[in-house]
């Protein structure tokens, strides 16, 4: 067993891992691809073989499943190829792109510099901009109305340019609404247009299809570094003009008599963004086309089922499926200025999840993220460092230096430490963050007595590098090796705003942190559950909420994810549905918040007229 640990920890390539499961099997990894896809070693095997006929295996079933996919797509613009967007159910008689070229028609009505109005910008603004949520609002972009009409002015440039390179040269003159300047930019194209659309000169450039553009072209080019550069140096385009080409290519994507093929293209990669499990059983509640409809009763064998489950398929091959995003971008602009965040809330608000799923949607190989939940007996030897049994030898128990998890992952960081500084001096800030962040993650962190556990830390979070040196406890056993926290590792922690332990946090650690709350969101519950009298459900959950927050308190809420066990049938939410629910999940946990308040007696009373409250006001059980 040692002998194979020295020869597997004797290879430096930095895609390569390894891993032992509960039994003592050994397995190699690539870690682009995660540990699902992985290949059993033993000592007597040639490691650098075994792993070069894994990563061989991984790009063939990669090739494999995108050939399946593109077959899929296929035969799905074939039959639907007059739809205006592969959501079927977003789609009624063209309002899908009609809604789009009302924004363009809006756009020379209300922004020329001589007619600008506030409250018609405002309005239209909140109803257009989808993407204008994460970067500011309205009321805030016009603080400075000159800034922004010269935005607006040049977005309306911008949209004249004949490639994705000059669209970003021309929009780098854009400040502080760069995501929205793009999406604005591409629908600008067809300013002059009617639907359906003429052809579009560059792609809806927005991070999601960059990304998910990226993804492709690193899972289809074994050697993508080599292979970016080459196309680069044939076609002088930069990366993301790079990414979408090849993918059009693999694709043979050709506009159709609706739509023009980069929006095509868009539509391809926004389904492997947004992919989940769940959709596959939604399609089941969508119309059919006519040449589809054969298989009306036999929905998987049909060209719109096909399509998403290839798409499935693909995006699981490196775990992007279900990996569902919270506001992305909105926590990329957080971690741009802040290393140190606690994300608390009421219960249910789905903070870990969150955290865990936009670092997943950042990262590129599993080894930059560790999670770890703390408790009440972790300790600084745990976290930090400290003195710790290394076996018995002679007879006697031998005790060794070990680093604790947090010193053993900055450890891990400061091997990328260089090309984060690197990437960031030349402005690239989401790829610095992909290939060189470092996310450790601390699960419940409050539980902890954290004192103890950070002890000299403190001064090394807040100021990162080498500048924020210091001397750990046992600095002496280390040949004065001093310690600090690598500029791009981020400390993200997660806090239940009901647990008593928040006491814990003392003063000197929360002026550290940065502190982010969250909320019920009730967008969710609107995104993932798909009903048809979904918007009454939505408002009885808020005012159930709101029940709760002014009789028991806000922090006694319940967080979205409360709201998503709802179990109903044929579309449709019935108040015997919601009853049910109360019952079996909310019951008890409102009981535990109300027994310090209330007797027994007044505690049923309150519960009774929660649960008459969480009802949908038209009541369709009488048709049952």
């Amino acid at each position: 067993m040692s002998d194979l640990k020295t020869s597997l920890n004797a290879i430096k390539d930095k895609n390569f891992g390894y891993f032992f499961d509960k039994d003592g099997k050994c397995y190699i990894y690539h870690t682009k691809f995660g540990k699902e896809r992985k290949s059993e070693i033993s000592g007597n095997d040639n490691i650098e073989s075994k792993f070069e006929n894994l990563i061989h295996n991984i790009y063939n079933e990669n090739k494999d499943k995108f050939n399946s996919l593109k077959e899929a797509f296929e035969n799905y613009l074939k039959i639907y190829g007059d739809k205006s967007t592969i959501h079927i159910k977003f789609d009624e008689n063209g309002e899908f792109l009609q809604t789009k070229s009302k924004i363009v028609d809006n756009f020379s009505k209300t922004f020329k510099q001589n007619n600008f109005n506030d409250e018609t910008f405002k309005q239209w603004w909140d109803k257009s901009i989808n993407s204008a949520r994460m970067q500011g609002n309205a009321t805030n972009l016009l603080k400075d109305k000159d800034k922004l009409i010269k935005n607006l002015n040049q977005i309306e440039e911008a949209a004249k340019s004949e490639t994705l390179t000059k669209l970003f040269e021309v929009l780098s003159k854009v400040e502080g609404m760069k995501a929205t300047a793009r999406e604005l930019a591409y629908w600008m194209q067809f300013k002059d247009d009617k639907f359906p659309l003429k052809d579009d000169k560059f792609p809806l450039a927005n991070d999601a299809s960059v990304n998910t553009a990226k993804y492709i072209f690193e899972m289809l080019n074994k050697n993508s570094k080599d292979e970016l550069e080459k196309r680069k140096k044939e076609n002088t385009s930069n990366n993301e003009q790079a990414y979408f080409d090849f993918v059009l290519k693999e694709l043979n994507v050709k506009r159709t008599d609706n739509l023009p093929k980069y929006y095509i293209l868009d539509q391809f990669l926004n389904l492997i963004d947004k992919i989940k499990k769940s959709d596959l059983a939604l399609i089941t509640k969508d119309e059919l086309q006519d040449g589809d409809k054969k298989y009306i009763n036999n929905i998987t064998e049909s060209a719109y089922y096909k399509l998403y489950e290839a798409a499935y398929d693909f995006a699981n091959l490196c775990g992007k499926a279900d990996i569902k995003s919270n506001d992305l971008e909105g926590f990329k602009k957080l971690l741009k200025t802040h290393k140190n965040i606690i994300f608390h809330g009421i219960p249910g608000t789905g903070k870990t999840y969150t955290i865990v799923n936009n670092v997943k949607n950042i990262i590129k190989n599993e080894n930059q993220m560790l999670i770890t939940q703390f408790h009440p007996s972790f300790s600084y030897e745990d976290f930090i460092e400290g003195i710790k049994p290394a076996g018995i030898e002679n007879g006697q128990l031998k005790l060794e230096l070990k680093n604790g998890i947090f010193r053993e992952f900055c450890d891990k960081a400061k091997e990328e430490e260089k090309g984060f500084s690197e990437k960031l001096e030349k402005g690239n800030f989401n790829e610095a963050l992909s290939d060189h962040g470092y996310f450790f993650i601390a699960d419940e962190i409050n539980r902890a007595e954290l004192s103890r556990v950070f002890g000299e830390l403190l001064y090394a979070l807040e100021y990162r590098g080498e500048k924020g040196k210091i001397k750990t406890q046992y600095a002496s056993m280390r040949d004065d090796e001093d310690f600090y926290v690598p500029e791009n590792m981020f400390l993200l922690g997660t806090m239940n705003d009901l647990d008593k332990s928040i006491d814990s946090f003392d003063l000197a650690l929360r002026r550290r942190f940065i502190w982010q709350e969250m909320e019920c969101d009730y967008d969710v519950i609107r995104d993932e559950i798909y009903a048809k009298n979904i918007e009454e459900y939505v408002q009885a959950c808020k005012k159930l909420n709101d029940k709760i927050s002014k009789d028991i308190g806000e922090k006694y809420q319940l967080g979205h994810s409360y709201f998503l066990k709802i179990e109903f049938k044929n579309n449709e939410i019935k108040d015997s549905d919601m009853k049910k629910l109360f019952s079996n999940r909310f019951e008890a946990l409102l009981k535990e918040y109300l027994r310090s308040e209330y007797n027994e007696k007044e505690i049923q009373r309150q519960l009774d007229h929660l649960k008459k409250l969480f009802v949908i006001e038209k009541n369709d059980d009488k048709n049952k």
